[in-house]
């Protein structure tokens, strides 16, 4: 009888507490899944929770523009993107995802909003031959990204997100934090230096370099069509009241020497001219590149790595899309990337940046 009262009480005590770490959550909303932040609660957007937070941040946020797309784009201000261009934006990125990826948040975007002035995006040259839809980490808390209540229960009843996230909002408002604001959430450059020195210590030079760059076959140009048309074109013909910013990133030489060593720059040059031909016929795309700003990608001291650029050069793009720096147009594609894929073919060697 003792045994059973016992079982009884405990049972109770679990549940009691389930409900009350569950309710918690759902009230304080770490990542705003059912509402937007609290008026009288700060919130921590940590960096690397971008995949938990993004989804809330477009269901609830007020903002009438978008920073998107990949790490390429973590170090952007949005402050200095609405002063420039009279918008209210939010940044909303995801480390290492392709093309399909980026385009379910904006398509997110429209779903909620009416009023989207402009969409501010990157085309990662490594990404454009990565035809997939499904998201390239495994563990994504698509159970937040959906309408359908019962499995909030892994959200709501989530032992790791209730002492992490939920308690940590608590702590964090104990210690007199403020809300992560908009120009710190995913930026990554107060944590990884940038600098030739740092670019050298991880790159690993090709052991073997091919003698013949790979043709850009019509099996690459049926993937490029087909990751462009759905994962980008789409959302561009779907919104013509909605103007799109794309740009390809400027990765440095050294990343490019190692696509010359494995014979792959005739390919991603052709990729991009293919990509700017399809882009270029609609009015509602401004299209930029800044691969051909040798200074900038021949210069070690502007990255933490073979490709990611730092937060000064991240500033500059900005300014550079606003004054029209780099625009590709029908008239100029051809030759600019022309240029670009002749440079980074006959110009860049191991000397160019090897030490």
């Amino acid at each position: 009888m003792e045994s059973r009262r016992f079982a009884k009480t405990v049972l109770a005590g679990t549940l009691i507490l389930l409900v009350t770490a569950g309710g918690l959550t759902a009230v304080i909303d770490p990542f705003f899944h059912f509402h937007k932040p609290l008026k009288n609660l700060e919130y921590p957007l940590n960096r690397g929770s971008e995949r938990y937070l993004n989804d809330g941040i477009i269901r609830h946020f007020d903002y009438d523009a978008a920073i998107t797309g990949t790490s390429m784009m973590q170090n952007f201000k949005t402050s200095q993107f609405d002063e420039l261009f009279g918008t209210k934006s939010i940044k909303v990125t995801l480390t290492g995802e392709n093309y399909w990826s980026v385009d379910q948040e904006i398509r997110k975007i429209f779903d909620v909003k009416s009023d989207v002035k402009c969409i501010f995006r990157c085309l990662d040259y490594h990404m454009v031959f990565r035809y997939k839809t499904d998201y390239n980490y495994e563990g994504v808390p698509i159970y937040l990204y959906d309408d359908n209540l019962f499995n909030d229960v892994q959200y709501i009843f989530n032992k790791d997100i209730f002492l992490y996230n939920t308690l940590g909002v608590i702590k964090y408002n104990l210690e007199g934090k403020k809300t992560t604001d908009m120009d710190t959430y995913s930026e990554w450059s107060s944590v990884y230096p940038s600098g030739r020195e740092y670019v050298l210590r991880d790159y690993r030079m090709p052991e073997e370099k091919t003698a013949v760059q790979k043709e850009f076959s019509e099996r690459d140009a049926q993937i490029v069509r087909k990751n462009v048309e759905e994962n980008v074109l789409d959302m561009v013909r779907a919104h013509p009241e909605t103007t799109f910013y794309f740009y390809t990133p400027p990765y440095s030489i050294a990343w490019w020497y190692t696509q010359q060593c494995y014979g792959n720059v005739l390919r991603y040059f052709e990729a991009e001219k293919l990509q700017a031909e399809m882009l270029l016929e609609y009015d509602n795309v401004k299209l930029y590149s800044f691969a051909d700003m040798f200074d900038l990608t021949q210069d070690l001291d502007n990255y933490k790595d073979d490709k990611h650029y730092n937060a000064e050069i991240s500033d500059k793009i900005i300014d550079w899309i606003y004054d029209g720096t780099g625009l590709i147009t029908k008239e100029n594609y051809e030759e600019r990337i022309s240029k670009m894929e002749e440079f980074y073919l006959n110009q860049v060697s191991e000397s160019s940046f090897s030490e």
